[in-house]
């Protein structure tokens, strides 16, 4: 079977195997559990993704247990209140919660790891280590640059095929295009209103005093041609982390884990050895 076919096989079966969570409010939280017996790791996605984010990532990690929701409003998670990190946090402690996670690790990936660092300062007992890949505290996105203004623009129904996604998915490295097609289709299915208030949120976000209180080891994971967080935020996020260690992969993007797999989760796997958090 060739590679191109076990990525079509791959990535339509990824929406059936969600389970989903209905929150106190009614809405569905809907998640990927592979239920491995092994240590278990909590992944959270970027704006705009899905789950489905982490699925490149997901045979390099067989041997843990991973647990990786869609977040509030994007995939086939519902939107609630607010499109906050605190909004978005409270929805992953009503997951860990519910799933009963007493030790994992937390693995997020841009908004992601805005989130992750929020939920390792409120559960200090419970979350062992934080990796952020491509993570920022202070995201505010520049006025008048081409992602902010192509993300300003979008209104409904919004095309996948629309250029401003090769802008906004754009990789240094050679993505699996068939990935990069569901993603770009789930994307689109973003109403408008959530794109634009994220981007809202971001404005004013700073993390920088929560990241303080983050007690775990820490690693950052950043890429060195990441063009919406480049050195700048990267330096902000290991200074507010008191226990943080950094790996820069040059060369990389905003999304390394789509660019090389294998390789990131050999950076995962080497930071868990060494620190015995699992």
């Amino acid at each position: 079977m060739t590679t191109v076919l076990m990525s079509i096989l791959d990535q339509d079966e990824w929406t059936t195997r969600k389970r989903t969570l209905r929150l106190v409010d009614g809405r569905s939280l809907v998640y990927i559990d592979t239920g491995s017996p092994g240590p278990t790791l909590l992944l959270l996605h970027g704006y705009s993704d899905s789950s489905r984010s982490f699925s490149l990532l997901e045979p390099w990690l067989a041997g843990y247990r991973l647990i990786i929701p869609d977040l509030p409003g994007h995939g086939g998670s519902g939107v609630g209140t607010g499109l906050t990190v605190p909004h978005f946090t409270d929805d992953i402690v009503a997951l860990v919660t519910a799933l009963s996670m007493e030790r994992f690790a937390v693995i997020g990936h841009s908004m992601g790891a805005m989130i992750s660092i929020a939920l390792t300062a409120r559960l200090p007992d419970v979350v062992t280590a934080l990796i952020t890949i491509s993570g920022s505290v202070r995201p505010a996105f520049p006025r008048h640059d081409p992602v902010t203004n192509g993300i300003l623009e979008l209104c409904d129904p919004i095309d996948p095929g629309d250029p401003f996604f090769e802008l906004w998915h754009s990789c240094p490295h050679t993505v699996d295009p068939c990935f990069l097609a569901a993603v770009s289709r789930e994307a689109a299915a973003i109403p408008a209103e959530i794109w634009h208030g994220i981007l809202a949120c971001f404005s004013t976000l700073d993390l920088t005093e929560t990241g303080v209180q983050v007690t775990a080891p820490a690693l950052c994971i950043g890429g060195s041609e990441d063009a919406l967080f480049d050195a700048t935020h990267r330096l902000a996020l290991e200074d507010a982390l008191p226990k943080a260690q950094s790996v820069l992969m040059e060369g990389f993007g905003h999304n390394p884990h789509w660019e090389d797999s294998e390789k990131v989760s050999i950076i995962l796997r080497d930071f868990f050895r060494d620190h015995s958090c699992l």
